[in-house]
């Protein structure tokens, strides 16, 4: 192959040869797109230089050495590269093409850019993170391509190879030279909206002259957003445009000032041939792409077109093609569970027999998008279109879902109509009418809570110990995998049908009267009232995660357990049986029964405490700072205890003023809260008990399928289906790598994606709750638990990233049981996402921390060590110190992406 290649090559070429842009420029070239003529210095053009400069001590050092001896090896690279000379190939080579383009093109300048074989990849972009040189002449082009090649050492590059595990024993990097449009106007433009994910909109950022100033972020552009299929511009916004940078006729570029003069400096015409191109582009790769562009005597030119890896691809079978009705989906998996990232493929498989038995009594349909409840993209999903045709707006979520104010403030801000469906499918319509004689018998249970909530928790007790018996003989190895899932998950019908829903929905009645006691005429009520209702929900007498808790930290606190440092110390004593036998009795109960809790726990593919015995030693550590500041799990859930009992009297003298009947009402609806209200976990419990039973399962036939030479690792069971593995334990001959490796390619492809969605469509648009008002250095979210404190705030992605201190504020995305350890040091919890109900807001309310949910981006606009204030009744985060960081809460002008 040629050392350099025209974009005009017939010569079949490979990405690892020139590179992800140089690759996309030689096909669009291919199919006649209006890309300036170039050629491209290939990887083995610079064989020579790479090889050189890998061998030097700082490479070693990049490859091998401590993290913080990576930046400065990078630069010392650098500037290696600048005295790189061409050998007499390489010049060859390069005056050969020169030669050959200046015959065929009459541009004198140039533009010149890596590219990697790493780089404009589906799952990277690396944006950024390459050299690019504008108006280069025939004289500075050898120092120009230098500089690209020397961009691929740049520590940036290398971080981001670590960050998303490409190797970093590999450097190796293509050079494009493509002729330099000298633009009147440029820009990038994205074929979906990367404000809001919708695959119908087109997005463009334009500014006067080169386009640089745009992809740097260097100016407010215009920007323009495009309804693809009407081909029509929904919203303009014409941005200040403060610098424009032009070409000098000599080579090289100026940046000038200018001022804002209101217009937009492309047409509406030039708006719709761009996103015409755009199509074109999008449709061609069968990907969601951006593209640099530029326009020069009214003529557009493509620059770069590169695939965009920053959205969030919703799974092919919930997805509707263009101009075709939409649906409308909420991501229970989010809302419900405050999981982020897809489950694995068997995790929602299992989940999928788990929601079948939850479906069960309303005949539900939890196998295709049709259905009220799916599964789909490792996730679980509800169509909103058909729940809400079918019982309306209130009732289209799942029960542990109700009331959820920042899904509810979502779904009031869509024109639902544009949703709903003219017609149902006919087995939905058998399923409304059957609706109202299926819900009648869950109704009466709910309703007889209402009356005598301890009878129902005494006969749920009474039951109780034969259905874990069932638990501990429902497992047999002789049956298929998908008869032990069906065995399994109708055992927990007891929990979720027999006693969950009545002991879930009666306290949540119970509120709602408790609220309609104390509101005004126009429905509402006082602050003050909303807070002391919020505080009649804390420390609930059965909370099981308020339980696991505290059985924590009685291991924290024993001798044991203070008297270790090491993990590997403890872990191996506790193997020997040689620690104290009163620990090891209290240990091995707190593992009988809590020992599947954790992180994602609802994903069998998730390791559990009970298995990594180490990782929970020091998890015990770090609760023991609690006690070391006299502050620990018993006194803070004394202290919300106490202060339920004080808002329970204060409202009850406020009752009594509206009259007797209220105060009886309210002492009626209390009683119902705190007999049953602390049940809210118990069957989520038991469907992770039953998760762990379908993981060691699953576990067990991953290692025989090690044994017999299958798998590399068990853990890749967790990458097949049920079905699959019956299928496996069937076939010998079924190629279980590669099976498993397509199926969870989908899924992989949905964690690359850093957005989430509490309710999106068919289209991929995703719905944010709408913009409240809020003052001065203020954030606001939804008002979870009640209580106002200030802390310093400490930003964590998952539980054991780093310790909380005690007294320090927890700002995370969302939390799960797993997390409740950090809940004992915490002063204040701030989430972005969940509700009310989701188990992060219950756990806050069991240990009386204030809290403020539904706060968008909370987890970039905080920073580690800011100091905050936390008004839990009203939902509102103040900033206290002096860092700026409102400015991250509105979305930037241009998107300079």
């Amino acid at each position: 192959m040629n050392w350099i290649l025209p974009f005009t090559t017939i010569e079949q070429v490979q990405l690892d040869q020139v590179g992800g842009k140089a690759l996309s420029l030689i096909e669009m070239t291919r199919r006649n797109l209006p890309v300036p003529p170039g050629f491209v210095l290939t990887v083995q053009f610079f064989d020579e230089w790479a090889t050189k400069l890998q061998a030097t001590q700082e490479w070693e050092l990049i490859v091998g050495g401590k993290p913080e001896a990576l930046p400065p090896a990078a630069e010392a690279l650098q500037a290696m590269c600048q005295t790189l000379e061409f050998s007499p190939q390489q010049q060859a080579e390069l005056d050969r093409a020169y030669a050959v383009f200046q015959e065929a093109h009459s541009g004198k300048l140039f533009a010149v850019r890596s590219s990697s074989p790493e780089e404009d990849l589906e799952g990277a972009s690396f944006a950024g993170g390459y050299e690019t040189s504008l108006g280069v002449t025939r004289a500075t082009l050898q120092d120009a391509i230098r500089r690209s090649f020397a961009s691929s050492f740049d520590a940036r590059v290398f971080i981001y190879k670590k960050e998303h595990s490409f190797p970093v024993d590999q450097s190796h990097i293509a050079v494009i030279v493509q002729q330099q449009i000298d633009a009147d106007t440029a820009g990038v433009a994205f074929s979906i909206n990367p404000l809001n994910n919708c695959y119908d909109e087109a997005v463009i950022n334009a500014n006067y002259g080169l386009g640089e100033s745009v992809v740097s972020g260097d100016v407010e552009p215009d920007l323009f957003i495009v309804d693809k299929i009407k081909r029509q511009i929904i919203e303009t916004q014409v941005g200040k445009k403060e610098t424009t940078i032009t070409l000098n006729a000599d080579g090289g570029t100026t940046q000038t000032a200018r001022n804002a003069d209101g217009r937009p400096c492309i047409t509406t015409a030039q708006t719709l041939a761009l996103t015409d191109l755009l199509t074109q582009i999008e449709t061609h790769q069968n990907r969601p792409v951006d593209i640099e562009w530029a326009i020069a005597d009214d003529k557009i030119y493509l620059l770069q077109a590169r695939p965009i890896t920053t959205y969030l691809p919703l799974p092919d079978e919930m997805v509707t093609p263009p101009s075709h009705p939409k649906y409308l989906y909420a991501d229970a998996t989010l809302i419900e569970q405050g999981v982020e990232k897809p489950l694995s493929v068997l995790g929602i498989d299992f989940v999928r027999y788990v929601l079948k038995v939850m479906s069960a009594s309303l005949g539900s349909d939890v196998d295709s998008v049709g259905g009220g409840t799916f599964t789909a993209g490792g996730r679980y999903y509800m169509n909103l279109s058909y729940s809400i045709k079918l019982m309306g707006k209130n009732a289209s979520l799942a029960p542990g879902s109700l009331g959820d104010e920042s899904v509810m403030g979502i779904l009031d801000s869509i024109d639902l109509d544009a949703y709903l469906p003219e017609k149902l499918p006919s087995e939905l319509k058998v399923h409304m009418i059957k609706m109202p004689f299926r819900m009648i018998p869950m109704a009466l249970p709910v309703m007889k809570a209402m009356i005598k909530p301890e009878a129902i928790l005494q006969k749920y007790e009474k039951n109780l110990p034969d259905q874990l018996a069932r638990f501990e003989s429902v497992m047999d190895d002789n049956l298929s995998m998908k008869q032990q899932a069906i065995n399994l998950t109708a055992l927990l019908k007891f929990f979720f049908l027999d006693y969950g829903i009545p002991m879930v929905m009666a306290p949540q009645m119970a509120q709602r009267r408790n609220r309609k006691i104390f509101a005004d005429g126009s429905g509402d009520v006082s602050d003050e009232v909303k807070a002391l209702l919020m505080s009649l929900g804390s420390s609930l007498p059965g909370n099981k995660t308020a339980v696991m808790g505290s059985a924590m930290l009685d291991l924290a606190l024993s001798d044991t357990i203070q008297s270790h440092d090491s993990p590997e110390v403890f872990v191996t004593k506790l193997e020997r049986r040689s620690l104290d036998p009163g620990f090891l009795q209290a240990w091995e109960a707190f593992m009988a029964e809590f020992g599947a809790r954790c992180p994602r726990e609802i994903d069998v593919a998730t390791p559990r405490p009970h298995e990594q015995p180490a990782q929970f030693f020091t998890q015990l550590k770090q609760m023991s700072l609690a006690v070391e500041s006299g502050r620990n799990g018993r006194s803070v859930f004394a202290a919300a205890q106490a202060k339920r009992e004080e808002a329970y009297r204060t409202l009850k003298a406020l009752a009594l003023q509206k009259g007797k009947r209220q105060a009886k009402a309210f002492d009626k609806n209390y009683h119902v809260l705190v007999t049953l209200g602390g049940q809210r976990e118990t069957s989520k419990h038991y469907v992770i008990k039953a998760v762990n039973m379908f993981r060691q399962r699953a576990l067990a036939v991953g290692e025989a399928f090690v044994r017999n030479g299958r798998f590399d690792h068990p853990t890749q069971i967790f990458n097949l289906t049920i079905d699959d593995i019956d299928r496996s334990l069937a076939n010998p001959t079924l190629d279980l790598r590669q099976l498993a490796h397509e199926r969870a390619a989908p899924i992989n492809k949905i964690k690359k994606s850093h957005l989430v969605a509490r309710i999106i469509d068919s289209r991929g648009k995703i719905f944010y709750p709408p913009h409240r008002e809020v003052g001065e250095g203020e954030l606001v979210g939804i008002p979870i638990s009640p209580g106002v404190v200030r802390g310093k705030v400490k930003v964590l992605h998952n539980p054991d990233e780093r310790t909380l201190l005690p007294g320090e504020i927890l700002v995370t995305r969302a939390t799960d049981p797993g997390w409740t350890p950090l809940f004992i040091n915490a002063a204040g919890i701030i989430l972005e996402i969940g509700g009310a109900l989701q188990h992060g807001a219950v756990v806050a309310r069991e240990y009386g921390l204030p809290c403020v949910s539904g706060l968008d981006n909370a987890t970039h606009i905080l920073q580690d060590g800011q100091l905050v204030e936390i008004d839990g009744a009203n939902g509102i985060v103040r900033l206290i110190d002096n860092k700026d960081t409102t400015d991250n809460l509105v979305y930037p002008h241009g998107l300079h992406v």
